[in-house]
């Protein structure tokens, strides 16, 4: 699969610098041109250069679900999520955030996916909700009888009217994760509070199959919280996610739009021992393209080619649901 690339300006996607710039690999999930970079200024791991906004829209609307074979709904759609567990999750995040939402406040969501989060949020006496989802065919999936404004961006939100922003999973799909940040520092009401959830690069195993188009950035607890300073923010908590269970190899950031502005945004330089811990980890995946990976991904396709997506995204499911059930989730 080939898609078209924006021209490569050789810039960090989080700190913007052009120098000491370190090509890990090229993006072999996909194979389409992208290189894994590591910024050594300020320690950020992200793939470059990006998609041309046309090759963007056709990856999500034409190849991702097929990529990702747990993406596609096969015969059940009951089934389907019950065995994601898209409601229980959003039961377990909904728990920490639901303190800061007395009746009355306004939560935006970013990237709502199929709505379960809504769904569970709309039990809540007096809150009003918003979200940004492109997916049109699959947002209101989960939201049940919950009552959404939609809007097309958090840039499109009135600058101070939110009162909590939630985005899981999200911000590794951004281009610019820190404008992002800011869009949701202006959306936010003074006190307001971000709830933020993404995978965390130190934390599981990873393989060269880890690093895929789909996820531009790849964080780690002290690049993540740099991004949210130099945003504007106060850390409230940042670390490995406190749920663990299929949580556990994620960071959860809960972050604060103080009542007084910094002067002047924190520098998002790392110490040069944190990238040297940065190295270290990508240096320990192997990056040959071994046999027994030729293997793995032969029998994937092979399985894809007899059974189809639909049947190798419910098996994948399936491990997913027995994982829920051996840490009691459901």
């Amino acid at each position: 699969m080939r898609l078209a690339l924006a021209m490569d300006t050789g810039r960090c996607r989080s700190c913007g610098a052009i120098d000491l710039q370190r090509t890990v690999c090229r993006e072999s999930y996909l194979g389409g041109g992208q290189t894994l970079r590591r910024c050594g200024i300020c320690a950020a791991v992200y793939l470059a250069p990006d998609f041309t906004p046309e090759s963007l829209d056709l990856f999500y609307r034409e190849h991702y679900r097929r990529l990702f074979p747990s993406e596609t709904i096969w015969r059940s759609e009951r089934r389907f999520f019950a065995w994601r567990g898209d409601r229980p999750v959003a039961e377990i995040r909904l728990a920490r955030i639901a303190p800061h939402l007395p009746a009355g406040a306004h939560l935006l969501e970013v990237g709502s996916g199929f709505g379960a989060f809504l769904g569970a949020a709309a039990t809540l006496q007096g809150v009003r909700l918003s979200a940004v989802e492109p997916d049109v065919a699959n947002r209101l999936r989960l939201l049940d009888s919950a009552n959404v404004e939609f809007v097309s961006g958090i840039e499109a939100a009135s600058p101070d009217s939110i009162d909590v922003v939630v985005a899981f999973h999200v911000l590794e799909h951004l281009a610019d994760p820190l404008a992002s940040l800011r869009h949701v520092y202006a959306a936010l009401k003074v006190g307001g509070r971000a709830f933020v959830e993404v995978p965390d690069l130190m934390q599981g195993s990873l393989s060269a199959s880890y690093f895929h188009p789909a996820h531009l950035s790849y964080f780690t607890v002290s690049t993540l919280s740099r991004l949210a300073c130099a945003a504007g923010f106060r850390i409230a908590h940042v670390g490995p996610h406190p749920n663990g269970g299929i949580l556990a190899e994620n960071i959860w950031l809960e972050i604060e739009k103080p009542s007084t502005a910094a002067v002047a945004p924190p520098a998002l330089a790392a110490k040069p021992e944190e990238v040297a811990a940065v190295d270290a980890r990508l240096d320990a995946v192997d990056w040959q393209a071994s046999l027994a990976r030729h293997g793995r991904r032969a029998a994937k396709h092979l399985a894809l080619a007899m059974f189809g997506p639909g049947a190798v995204g419910e098996l994948q499911r399936f491990r997913q649901w027995r994982e829920l059930r051996r840490v009691g989730w459901i």
